[in-house]
């Protein structure tokens, strides 16, 4: 049966009635969002002194579990620094994993960076008197910006970490503008503001200290000044030369680096926390520069960048095998005493070859055990190198070359000799360095024997500014990217499944949940230079 007309006014009158309580019910829950959605305990407004630790901690990749991903399963193979020594990790052999990949890189940059430097933002714009405590903040964003843009090219930079669901991809080349520009702006800013408070003991790197953080903002705008000047020679000129014209990092005693804390979770020094777990040791690579770089002796810098191998518990036949080694030039400094009846004890210093198959890890002279792990410079409260005066006299002398003032190889000579005298005179190191032959660590001896420099300008800078950055990975690897210094050794096995063209990995990919959920701009053909996604693809700095 139809329905009267009476029911139908009576209908409409009900939903009419419906309709204004839903209402006045609506009205009346969003008056009471704000303040149900307020945690009474968790402030919606970070004060800067709350947000700097972490934004400096992990901005930095200073705790164990983002270093782990980020360095020793990424960079700091692909530098070259280590190599893999387990057989149920792959990344040695580039298989890669998006999810250390996402941890180790994305979630640094988009969950802690880029998070902790808006809050602090926000809150100096809103509050007077906090523009020291923003400019710190935003030479640590830029840092950690181009740290990430390094490793994995075109990413979400303006607004990646804010909210936005699907963030758009900036090319490399405007990230890097914006990174010198922002750098340049919090030098010249923090020399206007020092009648305004700053941090204290929550700067774990320079402890408020204005004039050290300007000459850090200056020091890695000539890092990437330098960084851009193959491919944009106008523009490493113009940010280098400014550069060079101010304050930077001058002595070892400005260094950037950020304390640890062996007392508070995972805060102690990454890499110590985790070398213990023979995931890793010394790479062949690193062994043959420390042995063949100087014709005088070795470089001194490898006892105290990694420990020798120690046993007593060797055979006769397994003697036999290492004394087999030695002879093939495989060991360092090699030693071996009997203990007693068939027992030996042997000492010496290796690295392993990258790339390993993994069966063929534990063989002798390839497992954990046979190869050299971290030495007495590390212990779990080192502090945490961002960047050293070492670094800052190489990027001096590379300048120098590309004719931007100054002299290459006194800049060269002091690289040199700023980094053996920071590890030199580390409390750390002290105890083994007055037990060694001092004959080994005669650094005077080992430049003596160095090649010339002329003729091979470039070469030698950038084979000795890798050996004083270690162990970081992300710079290694980015300026053997750039440079094409030091040589490198393919991996022994690439199971890649992608042509590589020269057998090197070129850049991180992007991780999964971009590709699945941010697939219209993650994998948008016209990213990093019109090469799209892959770890075939070089970032744009990266030229040949």
């Amino acid at each position: 049966m139809l329905p009267s007309k009476f029911d139908l006014i009576m209908n409409k009158n009900i939903y009419k009635l419906i309709v204004v309580f839903l209402s006045v019910l609506t009205f009346s829950c969003t008056q009471k969002f704000d303040e149900m959605n307020t945690d009474p305990v968790e402030p919606t407004e970070i004060p800067p002194s709350m947000a700097i630790g972490n934004l400096l901690v992990n901005g930095n990749i200073a705790e164990w579990s983002r270093y782990q991903q980020a360095y020793t399963l990424y960079t700091s193979l692909y530098s070259q620094y280590f190599a893999n020594t387990t057989n149920y990790f792959n990344s040695g052999r580039y298989i890669m994993n998006l999810g250390w990949v996402d941890y180790g890189f994305f979630r640094t940059q988009y969950w802690e960076s880029t998070r902790m430097y808006d809050d602090i933002k926000a809150y100096s714009e809103k509050y007077p008197d906090f523009d020291n405590h923003y400019w710190i903040a935003r030479i640590q964003y830029e840092l950690s910006s181009a740290r990430t843009s390094d490793q994995i090219g075109d990413m979400p930079y303006t607004e990646g970490g804010r909210g936005i669901d699907y963030p758009k991809y900036d090319s490399q080349e405007f990230i890097y503008n914006s990174v010198l520009t922002g750098l340049d702006s919090a030098y010249v800013m923090l020399g206007k503001f020092t009648d305004q408070p700053t941090y204290g003991g929550e700067d774990v790197i320079y402890n408020g200290d204005l004039q050290k953080w300007r000459q850090l903002a200056n020091s890695l705008l000539l890092r990437y000044a330098i960084r851009v000047s193959k491919v944009d020679p106008a523009l490493g000129r113009k940010w280098g030369t400014v550069a060079l014209s101010r304050d930077l990092i001058n002595s070892n005693a400005d260094n950037a680096t950020v304390a640890t804390d062996p007392h508070s979770f995972m805060r102690g020094h990454p890499l110590y926390e985790i070398a213990w777990w023979n995931e890793f040791r010394m790479s062949k690579t690193m062994q043959d520069y420390f042995t063949s770089t100087s014709t005088a002796v070795t470089d001194p810098r490898m006892y105290l960048y990694f420990d020798k191998v120690q046993r007593e518990d060797v055979n006769a036949e397994e003697l036999e095998g290492y004394k087999k080694l030695n002879q093939e030039g495989k060991l360092v400094d090699f030693t071996y005493s009997e203990l007693k009846s068939g027992v030996y004890s042997i000492s010496f210093y290796k690295g392993v070859e990258n790339g390993l198959p993994a069966e063929a890890i534990p063989a002798m002279g390839n497992n954990p055990s046979d190869n050299s792990n971290i030495g007495p410079m590390f212990n779990n409260n080192s502090r945490y190198m961002i960047m050293s005066y070492a670094e800052v006299s190489f990027l001096k002398s590379e300048a120098a070359l590309l004719g931007w003032g100054g002299n290459s190889e006194a800049a060269y000579l002091e690289g040199i000799r700023a980094s053996w005298e920071y590890v030199a005179t580390l409390s750390e190191t002290q105890s083994f360095l007055s037990s060694i032959d001092p004959s080994k660590v005669d650094m005077e001896a080992y430049i003596k024997g160095l090649p010339t420099f002329s003729g091979h300008e470039l070469e030698n800078i950038q084979q000795q500014k890798w050996i004083a950055n270690f162990p970081d990975g992300c710079e290694g690897w980015a300026e053997y990217r750039r440079t094409g210094y030091p040589t490198l050794n393919k991996v022994v096995k690439d199971d890649s499944g992608v042509d590589l063209g020269d057998g090197f990995i070129k850049k991180l990919p992007y991780t999964e949940s971009e590709i699945t959920i941010n697939a219209k701009n993650a994998l948008d053909p016209s990213n990093n230079q019109g090469q799209g996604e892959g770890i075939h693809v070089r970032v744009w700095w990266d030229i040949d």
